[in-house]
């Protein structure tokens, strides 16, 4: 008689057993918010203001992509360049220095190519790219501390989720790194000088999808390119054909919110993702109004971005693959954790 009840609390202590682990990684999951994000923003807001907050969640994005992409210790060796070139970046936002900037950036990071230390090092040229503008150079320094300490911090969360030492990139003679260099730093360059050169309030959209490609090229994923050019186009020509609607700031929000929320659903159709984040940040970022203009605008600044590395990557293939015939690739020894 008592075989029922032995089953049942049995049945029981098994599903209690199943719910605790959901019930610690909730814990461990909101534990890292509390940690990861509102007490160091509520620091720097308290230390240097809304500029802190911005810079420290600017540089535990890149500290944390770098650290995934080239390892943890790599990225605690780049984390005071991406300091540095995040200040510099801030303090010359959006004018020709600027882009003098990205192209020097750009071309520093190419050269990791002949040591396997790209991935890691593209997070300068994301870092200069992506800034918030200061005013005076005292706030520019501000921005690249806190940009390189919010790095670390972000070297820290992704070293606790298991992220190794060194992850090492492609190796190239010098001569093959001399042209992917200078290919890198011309485009950023380019990119750059064309929205300056056209009075953009926002220029950074033209570098920004060069580097999110240059990214996506180095795990593998070359159709990305093609992809993103279409998703944007789409994204886009969505935005324009709703400005004609003349639909109101609230429902231009919610359609905004929606198609974020549909972008962060399509991650298997990288296309149709994109084109939803095209069309959400048309609607978000510009008033009921200028929605036509604005979608004309980043759609021409994304696809601007993508033919530059386009161009580039056909420059690199042509010239690169002479130089690789001349100048095989070493036989590389294993490598150690540095």
């Amino acid at each position: 008689m008592a075989e029922p009840q032995e089953s049942s609390n049995a049945g029981a202590s098994d599903a209690r057993s199943e719910a605790m682990p959901a019930v610690r990684r909730v814990a461990h999951f909101l534990g890292m918010i509390v940690v990861g994000a509102v007490i160091p923003a509520a620091v720097a807001a308290a230390l240097v203001g809304a500029l802190g907050v911005s810079a420290l969640f600017t540089g535990v994005l890149w500290g944390a992509l770098g650290a995934k992409l080239g390892g943890t210790r790599r990225m605690a060796y780049v984390a005071p360049v991406v300091g540095i070139v995040a200040g510099l970046g801030a303090y010359t936002a959006y004018g020709w220095w600027w882009a003098v900037l990205l192209a020097a950036v750009g071309l520093l990071s190419g050269v990791g190519f002949r040591f396997g230390w790209f991935p890691v090092m593209l997070m300068a040229p994301f870092a200069a790219t992506l800034v918030t503008p200061t005013s005076s150079a005292s706030d520019a320094v501000i921005f690249g501390t806190v940009v390189a300490v919010g790095a670390g911090y972000g070297i820290i969360i992704v070293r606790r989720f298991g992220a190794p030492p060194v992850v090492d990139g492609d190796h190239y003679s010098w001569p093959v790194t001399a042209v992917i260099a200078l290919m890198f730093g011309g485009v950023m360059g380019a990119a750059a000088i064309l929205g300056v050169a056209l009075g953009w309030s926002e220029p950074y959209w033209v570098p920004e999808p060069v580097l999110i490609l240059v990214m996506y090229l180095l795990l593998g994923r070359r159709e990305r390119i093609r992809e993103k050019a279409v998703g944007t186009a789409c994204g886009a020509a969505a935005a324009a054909l709703v400005a004609s609607v003349a639909l109101p700031a609230w429902a231009l929000t919610a359609l905004a919110l929606l198609a974020f929320l549909g972008a962060l659903m399509q991650r298997k159709t990288y296309w149709r993702m994109y084109g939803l984040y095209t069309f959400a940040l048309v609607l978000y970022s510009a008033a009921p109004d200028d929605v036509a203009f604005v979608a004309e605008q980043r759609g021409f600044q994304f696809l601007a971005g993508i033919g530059l590395l386009a161009l580039g990557l056909l420059a690199v293939h042509a010239i690169a693959d002479q130089l690789a015939r001349r100048y095989p690739q070493p036989e590389l020894a294993p490598v150690a954790a540095t």
